[in-house]
C-alpha cells in the first residue's frame, strides 16, 4: 500500500527550546564548578574549618548526652596561638581517666574530623579566637548530660563565639541551650 505524500513529512532538524535550556543550564553548572577549581582555595579554608568545628562540637555534645558516666569531661579545647581545636581525649574507656578528659591540651591522635593541628591552620593562614558574649576568651567548651555548654568562666550566656579569620571571617556560635550553628 502506498501512503499519500503528505504523511512523509521529514522531522524538523534542531533542538527544542526545552532541550536548549537544559543544555545551557548544564554548561553553566560545569563552568561555575570548573572556575572554582582554577581560582584556588583562597577564602574557602575558613568555611571548611567552620564546618569541621561545628561537626566536632556537635559530636562531643552528642557523646556527652549519651554517655552519662560520672568523672568524664566532654569538651573541645581551643588554642589561639597557634590556632587549633580538638578534644583532649577520644576513647573515654574508663571513668578513672578524668585527668585526661578534663585537660586543656589537644590530643592530635584523635580522628581527623575532630581535630585541626596548628600547622594545618597556619598553612591555611587561618586564626582562631574563642570568646563569650562579654569578650572573655576561653580555652574550652564542655558539655553536660543535657548538651548545655560550659566554659571555664561559666555558661555560654547568651552565646559563646568562635571566630575563624583568614581572607574572610566566619563564626561558630554555641547558644546557652546547646544550639550550635554558623552565625554572623
Amino acid at each position: 500500500m502506498i501512503l499519500p505524500k503528505y504523511c512523509h513529512q521529514p522531522k524538523s532538524l534542531g533542538f527544542t527550546l526545552i532541550e536548549l535550556i537544559v543544555i545551557i543550564s548544564l554548561i553553566s553548572i560545569l563552568a561555575v564548578s570548573a572556575y572554582s577549581r582554577f581560582t584556588g582555595p583562597s577564602g574557602y579554608a575558613e568555611y571548611t574549618y567552620q564546618a569541621r568545628l561545628i561537626s566536632a562540637l556537635r559530636h562531643i555534645q552528642t557523646r556527652a548526652m549519651f554517655d552519662t558516666r560520672k568523672n568524664l569531661c566532654f569538651q573541645v579545647n581551643f588554642s589561639a596561638s597557634p590556632s587549633a581545636f580538638g578534644p583532649p581525649e577520644f576513647s573515654y574507656e574508663t571513668p578513672s581517666i578524668n585527668s585526661t578528659t578534663c585537660e586543656t591540651n589537644i590530643d592530635y591522635s584523635n580522628p581527623d574530623y575532630l581535630v585541626t593541628s596548628a600547622t594545618e591552620m597556619a598553612d591555611s593562614k587561618v586564626s582562631l579566637v574563642a570568646q563569650d558574649s562579654g569578650g572573655t576568651p576561653y580555652e574550652y567548651i564542655r558539655f553536660d548530660s543535657l548538651g548545655r555548654p560550659q566554659t571555664a568562666s561559666g555558661s555560654c550566656n547568651p552565646t559563646c563565639k568562635i571566630e575563624l579569620t583568614g581572607e574572610s571571617t566566619v563564626k561558630v556560635c554555641v547558644e546557652s541551650q546547646g544550639y550550635i550553628h554558623a552565625c554572623d
